[in-house]
Formats: structure tokens, sequence, C-alpha cells
């Protein structure tokens, strides 16, 4: 991809995914140190993280490490087109809890009354807003998706011993402080390493536009450091 792009532009160009590009904005942005284990959390249609090791972006084999969407929470649950079953992303991500949310009559008159409007991110955003504002019923189909989440998080933490965790993306723009306070008790109850040191949780301060943020800090991280965690041209 990254080629023909190089080659019409005459200038560097780095491809990189969403998840991994919003962990290295928020790393550089929020100046972590590389002695900390750092990861975000990305949520927009689909759920991605990317972890930052003593500075350098890991990246697995084939650029496909971290893929927390994928984890699954229920080897017998729904399939999911990884070929995986009962993957986080079929609980929590905004599609799926839109699909919960239609169960509900008072709910999907609401969500149809301005589907009309609204992308799948609108109508999850629609739906944050109204939990957020009271509706109990939002509300809990939010919390199902934060705690589906956590679960899945909680994993993540526990393999690369995590000591600090930003969650981004548009999933978290409205009803974030929900899943941020859910993760932050999850592992505090029940962290691996809880015991040897803390984990800080934090939500991005703009998480719309994190990972586009994060492309610049591709570019200058290539620069700087063109060997640590970068994807090649």
């Amino acid at each position: 991809m990254a080629k023909p792009l190089i080659a019409e532009l005459e200038i560097p160009v780095r491809v990189e995914n969403d998840a991994n590009s919003a962990a290295l904005g928020e790393f550089w942005s929020r100046q972590i140190s590389r002695a900390r284990t750092f990861a975000c959390i990305y949520m927009n249609l689909g759920i991605g993280a990317g972890v930052v090791v003593d500075g350098a972006l890991y990246r697995g084999a084939s650029s496909n490490a971290t893929e927390l969407g994928h984890i699954s929470l229920d080897p017998t649950g729904v399939s999911c087109f990884c070929g995986n079953h009962g993957c986080v992303e079929r609980y929590a991500a905004p599609d799926a809890i839109l699909g919960q949310a239609h169960q509900n009559e008072e709910l999907k008159e609401q969500l149809a009354a301005a589907a009309g409007t609204l992308d799948t991110m609108g109508q999850f955003d629609y739906l944050a807003r109204l939990a957020v504002r009271g509706n109990d019923t939002a509300a809990t189909l939010i919390d199902v998706s934060a705690t589906r989440l956590t679960h899945a998080a909680l994993t993540l933490t526990n393999l690369f011993d995590l000591d600090h965790i930003v969650l981004a993306g548009p999933g978290f723009a409205v009803a974030g402080a929900t899943f941020v306070s859910r993760l932050r008790s999850q592992l505090v109850a029940s962290a691996f390493a809880r015991h040897s040191h803390t984990i800080t949780v934090e939500l991005s301060s703009n998480p719309r536009d994190s990972a586009a943020i994060g492309a610049a800090a591709l570019m200058l991280q290539s620069s700087v450091s063109p060997h640590r965690g970068t994807s090649k041209p």
C-alpha cells in the first residue's frame, strides 16, 4: 500500500492500523517514560490495542500483534469472521451493543428515529448520550460493553504486565468515563501484578482524533528512531 503512494507523492509514507497509531500518539503526546509498559485500547467499529515496550511499538511477526477484539470470552460463543468463537468484539463493540439495543422497543424506536442521519458510530454516540443522561436501559448496555471489554483488557494487562493504559477511539468519546471506571476497578481487584505496582488507566484527551494524531507521531518516530517498532515503508 505504501509503495504506490511513495511513487505518486515522492515523499516518505508509512502505513499503520488505527490502534497502533493511537498507541504511538498517546505514548509521545503524554511523554510516557520508556521504562513503562504502555498500552492503548482503541474502540471504533472494532476493538484493537497497541502496546509500546521500551519505547517501541510491539508489532509481532506480521504487524498483527495485540488484536484485543479477538480474545475469546466464550469458546462456544458467537462465531467471528476471524475464525474464532466468542470474540470480545462480538459482545462489546458498538455494532454488537446496538444489536442488543434494538431488542428493546423503547430504544429501538429512538434509534430508528435517529438512524436516518447517523452511521453506526453516530448511533452508538446517541446511545451513550442516553446513558449519560440517565436512561437506565442505555446505561445498562454501555456497562455491558465496558464489563466485557474489561475482561479482555485484564488478559492483555496480565500478558504484558502493563503499568499504564489509555482508552482511545470514537467508541470512548461519549461514555469513556464508564469504561475507565470499570477497568480501574477490575485491575485493582484482579490484575496479577496488582500487589507489585499500580496500573494507571486514563481516557484519551482527544479520543476521536487519537489515531490521526498518532499518524503524525508515526512519522516523527520513524525519523528520530527509524528502527524502533515502526512499520516498513
